[in-house]
């Protein structure tokens, strides 16, 4: 008896709990509309613990109001800004991206499929279910009205190197830019600012880390005609860095797949079969990326990182060569070695006179050679 006295009790003080919520949010949804900021502060104070509630936070009405109120004060303190009024710029944005966050929740909630009387769905002339909606068509409305907004302040997000929050931005802009409504609403990117949107897209998120998506983005931008702010650099590293963690996670399948993508819109990318070069030696050694580096220097063969790959795998394999026959005489490892030395040291002195720090490493292996050359009274 004590139990099950327990636990109507908690199932009393739940119900009693979420009543007091919906309450609550019913109570926020009078003020929700104003134009006063100090009610839309307080308005979305209240509201807070509706959103974690395990019974209000499954209904659209509480994400809705918790969206409008912040998308009033947005709009308010834009109004004070734009009148030369002192406003709390951080705050400011967190309550424009904290609306586009409620009401995106709010969407999937208010689509809620008919029943009848027996509890089984209505149907349409198709057969399935249908849903009837509530709030969406204000959801969308707040929505289309604020793409812009969002737009702008990814913008200055990128000026104020917030580049964790330019990136989520972004986001919104581009998931808000797919929808009907907005398309309804004639709100589009030209071409060239599209391919320019998508650039600081890719942008804010290398320096988010956010390396996969930043690969993604900027190679739209690039598709598109975009070619400033060192666009190729960034795409080059973003690719570096998607490669690296993947072969630092010992996913060389992975790494290569990635590769063999980018290769389909970029054939003949140098850089591309270098790090291909790159996982294929760290998988499997000097044999298996050797392939890959002759490639990438026969597509640029002023690619200096490509060049150095090359001369070392050569180097490598003359090592291999030493190393797997330990009592050979200088006169038996002579003819072994100096045909591959003489492949290597071409690649190695190409390298570093493309590019002087590259030469630093180059020049190592070099010296290391000219030593071995002396060792078996051979003249360069």
């Amino acid at each position: 008896m004590k139990k099950t006295f327990l636990l109507l009790a908690c199932a009393s003080m739940m119900a009693s709990s979420a009543m007091a919520q919906m309450s609550l949010v019913k109570e926020v949804a009078k003020v929700a509309g104003s134009n006063k900021v100090e009610e839309l502060q307080t308005a979305l104070s209240k509201i807070q613990p509706a959103l974690t509630n395990p019974e209000t936070a499954r209904d659209a009405q509480t994400w809705f109001v918790a969206g409008k109120a912040a998308f009033g004060l947005f709009d308010q303190m834009q109004a004070h800004k734009q009148l030369g009024q002192e406003v709390d710029a951080a705050l400011m944005g967190k309550t424009l991206m904290d609306g586009f966050n409620y009401l995106q929740t709010a969407l999937p909630l208010d689509s809620v499929k008919e029943t009848n009387k027996d509890g089984s769905f209505k149907l349409d002339k198709e057969g399935n279910p249908k849903v009837k909606t509530k709030y969406s068509k204000d959801i969308n409305t707040l929505l289309s009205g604020h793409i812009n907004d969002v737009y702008s302040f990814a913008g200055e997000c990128i000026n104020e190197q917030k580049y964790d929050m330019a990136s989520q931005a972004y986001n919104y802009f581009f998931n808000l830019m797919d929808k009907d409504f907005a398309k309804s609403a004639g709100i589009q990117l030209s071409a060239e600012d599209l391919a320019m949107t998508k650039f600081f897209q890719g942008f804010a998120q290398y320096y988010s880390k956010d390396f996969v998506n930043s690969y993604k983005n900027l190679t739209t931008a690039i598709k598109g005609g975009y070619n400033e702010n060192n666009v190729n650099l960034y795409q080059t590293s973003a690719m570096a860095n998607v490669i690296q963690g993947l072969v630092d996670a010992k996913d060389f399948s992975g790494a290569m797949r990635f590769l063999d993508d980018a290769l389909v819109t970029t054939p003949d990318n140098s850089m591309i079969y270098d790090m291909k070069g790159f996982v294929a030696e760290q998988d499997k050694g000097t044999d298996a990326a050797l392939p890959f580096y002759q490639k990438s220097v026969e597509l640029d063969p002023n690619n200096a990182d490509a060049n150095y790959n090359l001369g070392r795998m050569y180097y490598n394999q003359a090592s291999k060569i030493i190393v797997d026959n330990p009592t050979a005489t200088t006169s038996q490892l002579v003819p072994m070695l100096q045909p591959i030395y003489e492949k290597a040291l071409p690649y190695l002195k190409k390298a570093g006179e493309i590019d002087p720090e590259k030469g630093k490493d180059a020049k190592r292996l070099i010296d290391d050679i000219d030593y071995k050359y002396e060792q078996m009274g051979l003249k360069k």
